[in-house]
């Protein structure tokens, strides 16, 4: 039932509009589709809404319009530094003279009042009977960049706002500078020493063979906490926190205790012939080489805990990030029982956890283990210079998982992530993911998100936000609904550029948005005039039927052949990802043949206009060498590319079923590090 052109169904349109609900949208097809009632009302119920049918919409309207006229100043206010900034007030009209008393908290407060009566209005209405008038209070120019709070107190009553004073750009390297790195994912990345999959200590060896060759950066994907038994997830993209790190990646041998440790080498040693057989093997064995290295690292955690020294460190890191302590407890919980938080009780449901419901060793473990992890990639990123390391921030987080324990509210749990039908994925994708709450993130100034922003960028130079659109909105699925039947809510994109601007001048570091697909041209615009550098990958930038067969490298890109969710070039030559959508049933054969006659045109313009062999090896190297000739500020070679590597290292929209995020690279890394390099110049 559409709720367009419906008078039924006027309030709750005008319901959706306030809470920044979308009733049409363009799909992956370019075709506008219209949300079921079902799903908007569910959608809004989620948001706040008091709502449980189409005909609780009107007094939804009145409540959600006594509610944004009651409140004095809005939770969350944005300060560029580059344009004059202020503050929309909201008054009973009988209360708006008098002074205005000004409280902003900084590193040195500033205190002012202003005369109500002497601030220009915006606006009125009328609520419950009561008229209301909307004035805007100027902020102070030459603020401090940062997260600032301030206090207001009137005649009207008290309020408090968070103000995000953000820099007008988000830091970039000097304006002619160019880089390049490699990308390979750290488990892929195995060595001869390593334990099955790679570690920190091989990421820090592929940055060694990197500048040696005139690169400047490695990439990799998230690197975060997981649950690696039950329930086993090790999909770099659903972490058990965006603000931890996965020990998976610790090098025992190179923590501080590893020395002097004997049971822990004993217990290495004890472990030989299994870690040599999750060496040989061609996938990773998440569980098992999860369960052999926290053998090693209890006991290495244990003789941390009885050094006085080591035992201080990692108490002034819980002093620094108290929410260590409390993941460190909750991950305890969850082995001792066996199951994720949606299955506990309360109140441990509540977030509130005791000592008896942990088990002391196991929080000590996690304790340690997340200290030596940060020491490890501290270590990393100074070795390896500016900006070195390039890391990835995903869009969720597991719905089991810490962060959604510890802050229920700034999620909304009664939807899921995805994205809407497209050609690929013609029923629409479910990510399975709890996505942040629009308005709750208003509330304390979006501190979740900056919290995830400073994990990443205290040792990364880059970094990369996944599906970078979901800023602006993102694509909710209601539980129980299926993934075609959701729809866009927007997000208060202004006030999270900012918290971007603010974290990234903040640490030096580049901000990449992941700007593939099907994405509004105001976005990139957005992006732009922030200083947030878009992504060029060839492979979807080939156009056959143009003189120039491949689109211009923009100069403000992170640009490449291909991404992790991609084939590989020499997948793509031969047209091997033609046969996986058949097998995918994506495509039917009619479609495939027609895609294969496609792709070998392409192939016959490609040697015959730049004047190269037929194989992929050679079209690889002319397409990087196109890529590495062009404006763009960073490329990235993948890896994997140099040796004409066709298996993907994730095929979406499968699981488990295949090898996804378990692949090893064909090459070890003593092998990698023998290769000429990719890229055969400086670009700076």
């Amino acid at each position: 039932m559409s709720l367009l052109n419906n008078r039924e169904f006027e309030p709750l349109q005008r319901l959706a509009r306030r809470h920044r609900v979308l009733t049409r949208y363009r799909d992956g097809f370019k075709r506008f589709r219209e949300p079921s009632v079902e799903a908007i009302v569910a959608i809004l119920k989620e948001l706040g809404a008091p709502i449980e049918s189409p005909t609780d919409a009107a007094d939804a309207l009145v409540t959600a319009d006594r509610e944004r006229w009651s409140q004095l100043a809005p939770p969350c206010a944005v300060a560029w530094q580059d344009r004059p900034a202020s503050l929309e007030l909201r008054l009973p009209e009988q209360a708006a003279r008098g002074p205005l008393q000004c409280t902003l908290h900084g590193e040195q407060p500033n205190t002012w009042s202003v005369q109500l009566e002497n601030l220009a209005q915006r606006g009125a209405a009328q609520v419950d009977g009561r008229r209301y008038v909307s004035k805007r209070l100027p902020l102070p120019n030459n603020l401090p960049v940062g997260r600032l709070l301030l206090d207001l107190e009137c005649a009207a009553g008290r309020a408090q706002t968070h103000v995000l004073s953000a820099p007008a750009r988000c830091h970039q390297g000097p304006p002619d500078e160019r880089l390049w790195g490699a990308f390979l994912p750290l488990y892929a990345l195995h060595s001869e020493s390593s334990w099955g999959a790679g570690d920190f200590s091989d990421l820090a060896a592929l940055f060694d063979w990197t500048r040696a060759r005139g690169g400047s950066i490695v990439g990799t994907l998230p690197m975060l906490a997981a649950f690696l038994d039950e329930p086993l997830e090790y999909s770099p993209y659903v972490p058990a926190s965006r603000l931890f790190w996965n020990e998976f990646y610790v090098d025992p041998r190179t923590t501080p205790e590893w020395e002097s440790c004997q049971t822990a080498r004993a217990a290495a040693a004890g472990l030989a012939s299994e870690i040599a057989a999750l060496r040989a093997a061609p996938l990773v064995d998440y569980p098992r080489q999860a369960r052999i290295k926290r053998a090693v690292l209890e006991k290495l955690a244990r003789q941390a805990w009885d050094d006085p020294v080591r035992r201080e460190a990692i108490a002034r890191r819980v002093a620094e990030r108290p929410e260590l302590g409390v993941y460190a407890r909750f991950r305890a919980v969850t082995e001792k029982r066996g199951d994720i938080w949606p299955a506990w009780e309360q109140p441990q449901v509540a977030g509130r956890l005791t000592p008896e419901d942990s088990d002391l060793d196991a929080e000590r473990y996690h304790l340690y283990a997340q200290h030596v992890a940060d020491e490890q990639l501290a270590a990393l990123a100074a070795r390896a210079g500016d900006p070195g390391l390039y890391l990835d921030l995903p869009l969720g987080t597991h719905p089991g998982g810490f962060d959604v324990w510890r802050e229920p509210e700034a999620f909304a749990a009664g939807v899921s992530g995805g994205a809407p039908p497209d050609r690929f994925f013609t029923q629409g994708q479910d990510w399975s993911f709890s996505p942040l709450h629009p308005q709750a993130g208003r509330r304390d100034g979006h501190a979740h998100f900056s919290a995830c922003l400073d994990h990443h960028l205290r040792h990364a130079g880059i970094l990369r936000i996944d599906h970078f659109m979901g800023l602006h909105r993102l694509y909710w699925i209601p539980r129980g609904l299926p993934a075609s039947e959701g729809t866009y809510v927007q997000y208060p994109a202004e006030e999270l550029y900012s918290t971007v601007a603010i974290a990234s001048q903040r640490h030096g570091a580049r901000i990449v948005g992941e700007d593939l697909g099907t994405v509004p041209r105001y976005v990139r615009r957005r992006m732009r005039e922030r200083a947030i550098d878009r992504m060029y990958v060839a492979q979807f930038s080939f156009r056959p039927d143009r003189e120039e067969l491949l689109e211009e490298v923009p100069q403000d890109s992170l640009s490449g052949v291909n991404t992790h969710d991609t084939p590989t070039f020499a997948a793509f030559w031969q047209g091997l990802d033609i046969d996986s959508q058949v097998e995918m049933q994506l495509i039917d054969e009619q479609e495939a043949e027609t895609a294969r006659r496609g792709r070998a045109a392409l192939r016959a313009r490609l040697v015959q206009q730049w004047g190269i062999a037929e194989n992929s090896a050679a079209a690889y190297g002319a397409v990087l060498d196109r890529i590495a000739e062009s404006p763009a500020r960073i490329v990235m070679v993948t890896l994997e590319d140099l040796w004409n590597e066709t298996e993907p290292q994730n095929t979406p929209g499968t699981g488990q079923e295949k090898p996804n995020w378990r692949r090893k690279a064909a090459k070890s890394l003593e092998e990698i590090t023998r290769l000429p390099a990719p890229i055969s110049r400086r670009l700076s």
